[in-house]
């Protein structure tokens, strides 16, 4: 075990073993493959590229590294194209908060047969009359990606 599985129950790390393909004798060598990927993309600034954030996305990707890492770019560059949306983001906003108790509206990250988005609501939850349209938006880029 790693210090990266740290605070991980052995039934958990099982699991990761079994369902993520995670190897912890091979972990810090899965994550600088993934790290040594990040020259292959100087248009996207890679704000974060410690172990532990890299992590995040080769068990977001089942420890496929090309997968992983497209992930991470697609994180860093959706960031990238929506400084607006992320730059005034706090989550100790009171409407921030407040969405996330009523269920705020997320994308699934996999299209349907026709290739549309996904979006889930919970709708008992939800109250259209209380929020502006990019209330909840900072969200949407964070579940979509991981």
């Amino acid at each position: 075990m790693t210090h990266l599985q740290a605070g991980l129950s052995p039934e958990t790390l099982e699991k990761a073993r079994l369902e993520l393909n995670e190897n912890p004798d091979t972990l810090h060598q899965d994550i600088q493959e993934v790290r040594d990927m990040v020259i292959t993309r100087p248009d996207i600034g890679f704000l974060r590229t410690d172990d532990a954030f890299i992590l995040r996305f080769l068990r977001a990707r089942k420890f496929q590294h090309f997968e992983a890492f497209r992930l991470l770019a697609q994180y860093f560059e959706y960031r990238q194209q929506n400084l607006d949306m992320f730059k005034s983001f706090k989550a100790t906003d009171p409407g921030i908060k407040q969405a996330l108790k009523d269920g705020f509206p997320g994308g699934l990250a996999n299209l349907d047969h026709y290739g549309r988005k996904i979006l889930v609501l919970f709708a008992a939850n939800w109250d259209q009359s209380r929020y502006v349209l990019l209330t909840p938006a900072p969200f949407h880029g964070a579940e979509t990606h991981c």
